[in-house]
């Protein structure tokens, strides 16, 4: 039984390997070029959108093909627009695909360095308006973290995993010192997500990626200005997550 239910991830991991090549490389390149079409018609924010959309409904396929079930609660509790920092405990490198997918898809990411070298996912971090962080170097990071600014104040939506690294055992971790202090320095509000079961779907440090049942629970908005201070804005986002992810595995 164990050997078979290895097997069935080999496949399945080698099955989502070939599709998501052939999608970002080859579907994706033609999503951008039509991007810059509009884009150039339109408008950036158009472009962006188009995009985006495009972005959501790759994150649900991968999902759906890696023979995995999703279940959202409390779509409801998303605005229609922003600017808003969406903040979600982390377990998988699967949850950012996940969260434009099925919570919201208009997303600047924030992405690690390394990733504005590889062709494909580069170019759609680049085209969602996302920002690149160079751990150890402060003056990029000065950088990124004006980018992050502006794009908030232009009404732009933010995705932050404010542990800075993904849970082995499914547990939420500690927020990482100022993760928050974006947010809570400029009033903009936070939508609190929980989700749980992408740590059995690509564990850390596998490639094997094994079918799994995720579960999503969005909390609504907190605002920083119903907190006396920034230590009191993390503990709170912290806490219903925190609640939210014990609920759902109850």
């Amino acid at each position: 039984m164990r050997f078979l239910k290895k097997l069935l991830s080999l496949v399945v991991t080698v099955w989502i390997a070939v599709l998501g090549v052939l999608y970002i490389c080859v579907y994706g390149g033609i999503v951008i070029l039509i991007g810059n079409l509009i884009g150039k018609i339109k408008g950036k924010k158009e472009r962006k959108t188009f995009i985006s959309r495009e972005v959501s409904r790759f994150g649900r396929a991968a999902f759906v093909l890696s023979g995995s079930k999703v279940r959202v609660a409390g779509r409801e509790n998303v605005p229609q627009n922003g600017p808003m920092v969406i903040v979600a405990n982390h377990q998988s490198a699967f949850d950012i695909p996940l969260i434009p997918g099925y919570v919201y898809p208009e997303i600047s990411f924030i992405a690690k360095k390394e990733l504005s070298k590889i062709p494909g996912v580069s170019w759609f971090i680049s085209a969602l308006d996302g920002v690149y962080i160079e751990r150890g170097n402060r003056s990029q990071t000065a950088g990124a973290m004006r980018k992050i600014f502006r794009i908030l104040k232009e009404d732009g939506t933010i995705l932050l995993f404010p542990e800075g690294t993904r849970s082995t055992a499914g547990e939420i971790g500690e927020f990482k010192d100022g993760s928050l202090s974006i947010p809570f320095k400029l009033g903009v509000k936070v939508i609190p997500v929980a989700l749980d079961g992408t740590r059995n779907l690509l564990k850390k440090n596998s490639f094997l990626i094994t079918p799994s049942r995720i579960s999503l629970a969005i909390s609504k908005p907190v605002l920083p200005e119903d907190f006396a201070s920034e230590k009191e804005f993390c503990e709170g986002v912290y806490n219903i997550i925190e609640d939210a992810l014990e609920s759902l595995r109850n």
